[in-house]
């Protein structure tokens, strides 16, 4: 069988070497039999070593080698290698005794030994780190468990660990292959999991106890052989291919075999054979080429580093061997070919292992004298180096390579010196010409772009070592070698890749030639001459000005570092050569004979001075500046070599600054001059210039200095400060600088007060000069406070501050209005807090600049008496800056301010609020009692803190409603900042007491005290807080009653409701957390109001009085919220007929107990008089009548009593009625006028019954002593009444005391139906009484005077209270017109209060109305004239009050929804005055109401000539008709007098204005009101138009008409566009908003989305004009989406219902369907089938409607589209309805049909406008017109012939 061809699988388990592992054992085998001469032998045959197969019989570990063995994934080699190491080598702890093992011991060294065959062969140099790391981490683990073999095969010991075996320590160990590569892969295999795991299994070779680096071990002479075999066996290979052989010497070698051992038959086979696999076999190769190429780079470069590693670690000395002599060293071959690899990478780790071997290992690159330099381990670097130089290309390397060059010449320069025998010197052996050339050239290629900052460095060093005494020859000059090397070097900027490396270049040039300058020579025959001097000084200024001109300026990037690093360089450079530049005797140094050049005007300051004036420049010279003056701190130590160059770029500068239009320097500029001025000093800048003339004995610099102070500096500053801000501390810092070089004190003293009043007398920024002042200050830690400190900054310090203040005061105080007599402020600009701040050192917390008196001025500004008074604002931002500082300068200064001072300045900061003062609270403890001090201090600002806010609170609020709020909102925020500091504070502590609330009542400022509060508790965090203020401690009971007491509203009228009454109590209450939480308190504190109200009651004290029982009823409602429920249902009485059998219903058995019943039989032999049989339940059937009969379980009109708290309502009732009934009831007796205590005492009463509820009954109880009240009042009053004498006073008291009692609740609560039937009393004999008082004494009536009018409010009232007692009609009727007479008596004045009475009364007579069967208001002309003039004091009464209006209301709802005849006679009297009302938002809700019932039911006038046209429309119709024939104008005319008979004078007025935009000119708060107004009259007008045109649909055409003219359409259109909401959904009802089941007033834009919805579809052709011509385009998308999905759905929903309804159709049928949106009309005319089919657009109106009469059959096409036209004309241009286009249509059909002929310009037989028939006759061809079309036409076509004959019109009109 060929070796090619397939051996099958038996042969696999031949262990004859006949496997794979086999086959490579026996290749391995072989070549190391080869190679037996390099490696010494072992005398043991029997040692352990690798095993290409595992030896074993553990199936378990067959399977794991065969995967970790064969070709596999990584993956499943990396889970099988830590399978091994866990399972085979498990970790074992050294202090627990071991387990018994799972493997036995032969089977782990047979493991062992295949696992090192296989890292040897595969896993070491498998590609995948995971695997290398699994690899070792597995031989790591193997140790613990077979220690001996372990150590046989990596420990040199050969005979598996025999410890009887004689070893000296010097053999190679077994495995030295994968010892060898663990040293290397711990050094340099780029995986770090890699690295670690080799690191460890290097450390288990040899002990190195604590130590954790490598390289402080001395390493064992095994691991060194292993490493130099591996070593030499890696760098042997030439090629990735010879690493393989290595690897797997079969691999490679399998093909030469067996074509060695085939005969030529096989060769033939093979080579037919070839040509088929070569494709694939090319693809494979490629793949393994590519990984062989990373495994032989990663191979050996791990080699390399790892070698350099080994000689690091065990470095050449005396004692030890030289490498070069060590056989077992690599040779030097190996090296040098890799020195020149064509893989950068292989040269650049060869460097750096020359390099090791040149500071570790001397004898391989300079040998001993005693050994050749011809050994094969040798490295001639003399002759390497100019040849690696030039052949470098590789950026990356020349770091490296670099430092081999310093290393060599370092090592050798350190051998020479050491005296090392036979060292020479370097450049003996190298040539220096040669070198210089080739690092020259390398330089001028800027290292192929290496970066400069990783090799710049290495330039000085190497330019040191270079010899002096030679030169290189030129074509023109000799030059030095390193005057050569220099020079290439600055060359190398050209090729700079950036400028961070060309500032590197820069800064090594400048070292080297600074270096070359300040040398000394060696010895005298040094070849530097003054022309090379002069070489190194013009490349050091080159550098200068490279620097300064050509080098970015801006200080980030990347290149920011490398130019700082050049600019420190060159300082440092340049502080050397002037320090090297004095003249010391010896004159051997270069910058000693060159100084001449260097330092003079063609050196130094010619570079200094050609350098551009630009910012970039100037930063650079600064910074420059800076770092000499960094080296050079003492100004004496200054050479002064520079001083000429810097003082005439300071003159420089100043010329270039003053050549400017401004004449003023930049921000760079100006720090130029700051740091020369600080170089030089300005005695050396300012020399003596002119003679001074203001003291003539002063010191002479100071003349020049005073010049440029005030002439340059000022004009700088001035100019600084409003375009460059960040140049005034470099200016000021100058100004100081000079100042302090001025000699004497008051000359300098002089000169800076002129400079301060020249500031300000140019109103200078007061943060320019702050910002000046700090600069000037302090540096560095030193004040210079005393040189600032003068009069002017006193005197300017003291004008600011009062400004500020002055302004802060106006800014804040609300009361001030300026007038003429106020003085200008002179407005300062800038930050005022920084000003102040720095006067006061708050820079540098020391140095304060004004002086004492200044201080105290400040205190005395801020803390002025009167400032309480007029302060009513906070200061909520803080912008009092004067108040701010002072603050601060309290917390840093002790002895500035007195403590009475920081107390003065604390309270302002708590009157004023705000950021200062919660700092003031932080900065001086205030929350916290911390010591004697802080608390004595904490305890003087609360005191004064308190009196100022009694003193407040108790002066008269301002009149000013919104003044006053903002003195209320102030005082709450003072009170609150106090009560924080108080912590447990009271009300008391703020100034509310009880005598503070009677003063608030006595003045009547009960909305003043009521504001404080409110702002106070909604300033509080919580309502638990709240409730701590006012109702902790008994002492609050009485405060919290009076509070009520004086909080409630005084007003004496009727007008006023309870509710309004009270609102003040009842938003007090909900801020405290609600009724709910109130009630505990609240029972104490009724007691203590009932006391309150008899001492006011007894004092006689009205006012007082009504306040006190207004908070008595509303505390009771808190106190028994729930005590009255009301039993919803309505009317409680059962109708007779509407009972049927089977019916549910309550039986009254007794007066209050009802029980369910069933109707069992109606009974109706006595009808009408029916009977029922009923059947309780669990009873027997009864028989009973409807009077016992009721719907509901209780009475709707009575109460339910809750039984909670049974026992505190008698207490309470009966101590009501001890204190403030029961001791005033006999007056009442005795005086004729109704007392205030008799008043009070009947409402109590009152409280009582319908809001405490008394429970007990029987003689003794509260109700039995109410009842015996009352009923004897009711005695009296009879008795009075039938007396009648024509004096009713006494009557009246009773009547009005009875109907306070009952429930009126004129202070109080009212009650829901009166007390009556809690007392079970009786009206009917009042009733009576009155009644027939009235009937038979009808002068009462006509009596106007005042008495009568009394008593006539006092049966009104009783009414109100007793009405809803009534059942029977005939008393309504009599009640209807006695209700009426007396309207007319007490309503001809309009009085507010008495209408307001008589609609209470209304309202009790409406519920009475709706329980009594036989009364209707329908048919009652009284309740008709009673709302009438109800109606008319409602239009009448300019400033009728919210309860007014609501009840008004209250009353109209009712008539609307149950008898709106009523209502449409009130209106239609008032309509004029109820448009006027829509414009006053309290009335527009009933004014509308009123007016949409009128024009919903709005009549014509029958004849058009009774119409008149009002003033204003007659103007404008002139107008209209100017430009208009007699026709036409005829037509108008016509068309606005019918739209006169439709719409009111004022209604035609409002259109008028609404197409004028009357409501644009308008005020703003006036304009939202106004729009509002007229959007509700278009609506009324709509529903005018709608109702019209259902009479006549002529009218349509007509109002359209006056429409038209007036131009409202649009104007209306215009004005709801921008407040509608046209996104409303499809479902949502927009009706809604103008319904009278709406509550409160309209929403703008809900009724203007509603008026865009109604002039759609009722004005469709004129919206359709308006959308076409002026619609906003931005509007048109939206309006169209809502005609879409709004308007179009919805319009012909109701235009089909009004079909569906309409009832003049006669014998045509008409159908239609919202979904297809077409309506067909069928009509049967003679034995014609007519039918016209209308189709209308989902954006009707804004498209026009389509119609199809094409299924009209027996008809010419000629008519039919002639009706077709008359339809689309009706509904697309006329405003037409569907309808009205349809009865058109079967009117103009019955006419044509009659033999009428259609009219020849319309084609229709119908006037489509008037519906006149052709009334005008053509005398030549006879055909008839209207009129109406015949003059369009004469009008249009400019001619007056016949339309049809063309002959001129003479035509007849005819009937």
């Amino acid at each position: 069988m060929s070796t090619s061809g397939f051996r099958g699988f038996a042969d696999f388990a031949n262990t004859s070497g006949s496997t794979t592992a086999a086959v490579l054992a026996a290749a391995r085998s072989k070549k190391q039999l080869k190679s037996s001469d390099s490696r010494p032998s072992n005398q043991n045959n029997k040692s352990i070593r690798p095993s290409p197969i595992y030896t074993g019989s553990d199936p378990r570990l067959v399977v794991l080698f065969r995967k970790i063995g064969q070709k596999r994934d990584a993956t499943t080699k990396i889970r099988a290698l830590e399978e091994l190491a866990a399972n085979v080598f498990p970790s074992i702890d050294a202090h627990v005794e071991r387990r018994e093992e799972d493997f036995a011991r032969p089977e782990k060294i047979a493991a062992l030994c295949h696992l090192v065959f296989l890292n040897e062969t595969k896993l070491g140099y498998d590609n995948n780190a995971s695997v290398r790391a699994g690899s070792y981490r597995a031989l790591i683990a193997a140790k613990n468990h077979v220690p001996k073999a372990w150590n046989g095969l990596f420990g040199g010991n050969h005979d598996g660990g025999n410890a009887d075996s004689e070893n000296d320590g010097n053999d190679m160990p077994v495995a030295a292959t994968t010892v060898g590569m663990a040293w290397g892969a711990s050094r340099g295999d780029p995986s770090s999991e890699v690295a670690r795991f080799a690191g460890e299994f290097v450390k288990e070779l040899f002990p190195m106890g604590n130590s954790q680096n490598l390289s402080s071990v001395r390493v064992p002479s095994t691991v060194r052989l292993a490493v130099f075999h591996y070593s030499a066996l890696v760098l042997g290979c030439k090629r990735a291919s010879a690493l393989q052989d290595v690897i797997n010497p079969v691999s490679f070698s399998t093909n030469a075999n067996s074509e060695n051992q085939t005969d030529q038959k096989d060769k033939k086979d093979k080579g037919q054979k070839s040509t088929k696999s070569m494709d694939s076999a090319a693809a494979v190769s490629e793949l393994e080429r590519e990984e062989m190429e990373e495994r032989y780079e990663r191979v050996v470069l791990s080699v390399l580093m790892g070698l350099g590693s080994l000689v690091e670690c065990e470095p050449e000395n005396e004692k030890s061997q030289h490498y070069a002599t060590d056989e077992s060293f690599l040779d030097a071959s190996s090296v040098v070919r890799l020195l020149h690899s064509s893989r950068g990478s292989f040269r650049r780790e060869s460097y750096n292992l020359v390099a090791k071997f040149c500071q570790f290992a001397p004898s391989i690159v300079v040998p001993p004298a005693d050994e050749t330099a011809g050994s094969s381990k040798f490295i001639s670097l003399a002759t390497l180096i100019p040849n690696l130089l030039s052949s470098e290309k590789d950026p990356s390397n020349f770091v490296s390579l670099l430092e081999l060059i310093l290393t060599y010449l370092s090592v050798l320069r350190g051998l020479e010196s050491a005296g090392r025998e036979g060292t020479t010197n370097p450049w003996e052996s190298m040539d220096a010409s040669t070198f210089t050339k080739s690092l020259s050239k390398a330089l001028r290629r800027a290292c192929c772009g290496a970066p400069t900052a990783n090799w710049g460095h290495m330039i000085l060093p190497i330019v040191a070592t270079l010899p002096q005494g030679e030169v290189e020859k030129g074509e023109k000059t000799d030059h030095p070698f390193a005057l050569v090397v220099v020079e290439g070097l600055w060359e190398s900027r050209k090729s700079a890749v950036g400028a961070m490396d060309t500032a590197a270049i820069l800064s090594s040039v400048a070292e080297c030639v600074t270096y070359l300058m300040l040398r000394r020579p060696i010895n005298s025959g040094t070849t530097f001459t003054i022309e090379s001097w002069t070489a190194c000084a013009q490349l050091f200024l080159d550098c200068l000005s490279h620097f300064l001109n050509e080098s970015p300026g801006s200080g980030f990037g990347p290149g920011a570092s490398s130019l700082d690093e050049l600019c420190t360089t060159i300082a440092r450079d340049l502080t050397r050569l002037d320090a090297a530049s004095v003249d010391d005797g010896t004159n051997d140094r270069g910058i000693t004979q060159i100084k001449s050049f260097f330092w003079s005007d063609n050196g130094i300051q010619k570079t200094l001075l050609s350098t551009k004036r630009e910012r970039h420049t100037d930063q650079k010279l600064i910074r420059l500046m800076r770092n000499i003056m960094s080296l050079t701190e003492n100004t004496e130590q200054r050479s002064s070599h520079l001083m000429p160059s810097i003082k005439a770029l300071f003159s420089e500068v100043l010329v270039y600054s003053d050549s400017r239009d401004n004449k003023s320097c930049t921000k760079e500029e100006v720090e130029l001059i700051l740091n020369i001025i600080q170089f030089c000093g300005a005695q050396t800048l300012f020399p003596i210039q002119k003679a001074t003339v203001v003291h003539s004995d002063a010191n002479q610099n100071s003349l020049s200095l005073e010049q440029f102070c005030v002439n340059n500096l000022i004009r700088w500053i001035l100019i600084h400060a409003k375009a460059l801000p960040a140049a005034i501390p470099t200016d000021f810092t100058i100004g100081k600088w000079l100042l302090l070089s001025i000699q004497p004190l008051h000359q300098q003293r002089h000169v800076w007060e002129t400079i301060l009043r020249e500031l300000i007398k140019a109103y200078c920024d007061v943060s320019t000069l702050a910002t000046g002042l700090c600069a000037m200050a302090s540096e560095n830690g030193k004040s210079y406070a005393d040189l600032i400190r003068c009069r002017t900054l006193d005197q300017f310090a003291i004008e600011v501050s009062n400004t500020v203040m002055d302004n802060f005061r106006r800014s804040h105080d609300l009361t001030h209005q300026p007038d003429d007599s106020d003085e200008p402020v002179v407005s300062y600009q800038g930050d005022m807090s920084f000003f102040f701040n720095t006067c006061v050192g708050m820079f540098d917390r020391k140095s304060i600049l004004v002086s004492s008196s200044v201080i105290r001025h400040w205190v005395s500004l801020c803390c002025y008496e009167s400032k309480f008074d007029r302060l009513i604002l906070d200061d909520d931002e803080g912008s009092n800056s004067l108040l701010k500082t002072l603050l601060l300068l309290g917390t840093y200064s002790e002895h500035v301010l007195t403590r009475d001072e920081l107390v003065k300045l604390v309270i302002q900061s708590w009157i004023e609020g705000g950021p200062i003062w919660h700092q003031a609270v932080k900065d001086y403890d205030l929350m916290v009692d911390s010591g004697d001090e802080q608390r004595s201090m904490r305890d003087e600002i609360i005191s004064a803190a308190s009196l100022l806010l009694k003193e407040n609170i108790r002066r008269k609020p301002p009149s000013d409603h919104a003044v006053m709020e903002l003195t209320c909102q102030s005082w709450s925020n003072k009170a609150v900042r106090l009560l924080d500091l108080l912590k447990t504070g009271s009300l008391q502590n703020i100034g509310i007491d009880v005598d503070l609330c009677e003063k608030i009542r006595q003045r009547n400022d009960a909305e003043f005290l009521f504001l404080n509060l409110m702002y106070l508790l909604h300033s509080v965090d919580s309502s638990t807080r709240c409730r701590e203020l006012l109702l902790s401690g008994s002492t609050n009971q009485e405060l919290f009653v009076k509070i009520h007491s004086s909080i409630a509203d005084p007003d004496n009228t009727l007008l006023q409701s309870f509710q309004h009454r009270t609102r003040r109590n009842t938003q007090l209450v909900d801020i405290l957390g609600g009724a709910t939480a109130l009630t505990e308190f609240v029972q104490n504190c009724v007691v203590q109001c009932v006391d309150l109200l008899a001492s006011y009651m007894k004092a006689d004290e009205r006012v007082a009085s009504n306040q006190t029982l207004t908070a008595l009823s509303y505390l009771v409602s808190i106190l028994f919220p729930s005590t009255l429920s009301i039993v919803s249902g309505g009317d409680d009485s059962i109708f007779a007929e509407d009972v049927k059998e089977g019916d549910s219903v309550w039986y009254e058995k007794a007066e209050g107990v009802r029980v369910k019943a069933t109707i069992v039989k109606v009974h109706t032999d006595d009808f009408p008089n029916l009977y029922f049989t009923i059947k309780e339940e669990n009873s027997q059937e009864r028989q009973t009548v409807p009077n016992r009969l009721r719907r509901n379980p209780v009475d709707s009109c009575k109460v339910q009593l809750n039984e909670d708290n049974a026992t505190n309502r008698e207490v309470i009732g009966r101590y009501i009625l001890d204190r403030l009934v029961t001791p005033f009831i006999p007056k009442l007796h005795i005086h004729a006028d109704l007392s205030m205590q008799n008043e009070v005492s009947a409402e109590c009463i009152s409280i009582v019954l319908s809001q405490i509820g008394v429970l007990s009954f029987g003689i003794g109880s509260v109700r039995y002593e109410i009842f015996q009240i009352v009923s004897s009042l009711e005695r009296s009053l009879c008795e009075v009444i039938r007396k009648f004498n024509q004096h009713l006073e006494q009557a009246s008291s009773i009547l009005r005391f009875i109907a306070l009692a009952m429930g009126y609740g004129r202070f109080t609560l009212s009650s829901v139906c009166g007390n009556f039937a809690d007392l079970n009393l009786s009206t009917d004999g009042i009733f009576t009484c009155l009644l027939d008082l009235y009937d038979d004494h009808s002068s009462l009536l006509r009596e106007r005077t005042t008495p009568m009018k009394y008593f006539h409010l006092s049966v009104v009232m009783w009414l109100a209270v007793a009405t809803n007692e009534v059942r029977l009609g005939d008393i309504l009727q009599r009640l209807s017109a006695l209700i009426f007479f007396i309207c007319d008596v007490l309503l001809p004045d309009h009085d507010a209060d008495s209408s307001m009475i008589l609609m209470k009364t209304i309202i009790a007579f409406q519920d009475a109305s709706k329980k009594c069967r036989d009364y209707s208001s329908v048919d009652s002309a009284h309740e008709k004239l009673v709302f009438e003039k109800i109606t008319r004091c409602f239009v009448t009464i300019q400033k009728a009050s919210t309860s007014w209006v609501e009840t008004y209301a209250q009353i109209l709802k009712r008539y609307v929804k149950e008898v709106p005849g009523i209502v449409l006679h009130a209106a239609s009297t008032f309509s004029d005055d109820l448009y006027g009302c829509l414009r006053f938002p309290m009335k527009r809700w009933c004014a509308f109401q009123l007016l949409m019932l009128r024009a919903k039911g709005i009549k014509s006038i029958d004849s058009l000539e009774n119409v008149a046209i009002p003033p204003s429309t007659e103007v404008l119709l002139l107008d209209w008709k100017a430009d208009l024939d007699e026709e036409e104008a005829f037509e108008l005319d016509g068309d606005v007098r019918v739209a006169s008979s439709w719409l009111s004078g004022t209604m035609m007025t409002l259109l008028q204005d609404i197409g004028q935009c009357t409501a644009s000119s308008l005020p703003e708060y006036e304009r939202d009101t106004m729009k509002l107004g007229e959007i509700l009259v278009w609506v009324l007008f709509l529903e005018i138009f709608d109702n019209a045109g259902v009479i006549d649909m002529r009218n349509r055409s007509s109002i359209s008409a006056f429409l038209q003219k007036t131009k409202a359409t649009g104007a209306m259109m215009n004005l709801t566009l921008q407040e509608a909401d046209l996104d409303i959904g499809r479902k949502e009802n927009i009706f809604e908003c103008i319904s009278p089941d709406c509550n409160g007033d309209f929403v703008l834009r809900e009724v203007a989305t509603l008026v865009v919805f109604r002039t759609i579809e009722s004005l469709p052709t004129l919206v359709k004009s308006w959308f076409n011509d002026e619609c906003p385009r931005y509007s048109q998308h939206k309006l169209i989406t809502f005609v879409e999905n709004k308007v179009a759905p919805e319009t012909l929903q109701r235009e089909l219902v009004r079909i569906k309804d309409a009832t003049s159709f006669g014998d045509m049928s008409v159908s239609g369907s919202t979904v297809s949106r077409e309506v067909v009309a069928t009509y049967q005319q003679d034995e014609c089938q007519l039918s016209v089919t209308i189709r209308i657009p989902s954006t009707f109106p804004l498209r026009n409607v389509e119609v199809d009469c094409q299924k009209t059959l027996g008809i010419a096409e000629k008519r039919w589209r002639r009706w077709a036209l008359n339809i689309m004309m009706m509904l697309n241009n006329q405003d037409g309805s569907i309808l009205d286009a349809l009865l058109l249509w079967k009117e103009n059909v019955d006419k044509e049909f009659d033999g009428v002929e259609p009219c020849p310009v319309c084609y229709s037989v119908l006037c489509i406008k008037t519906h006149s028939m052709p009334n005008l006759q053509c005398k030549t061809c006879n055909n008839r017109f209207h009129s109406l079309c015949l003059h369009k036409w004469f009008h249009s076509s400019g001619k007056s012939n016949c339309v049809l004959c063309q002959q001129p019109w003479s035509g007849i009109k005819v009937a």
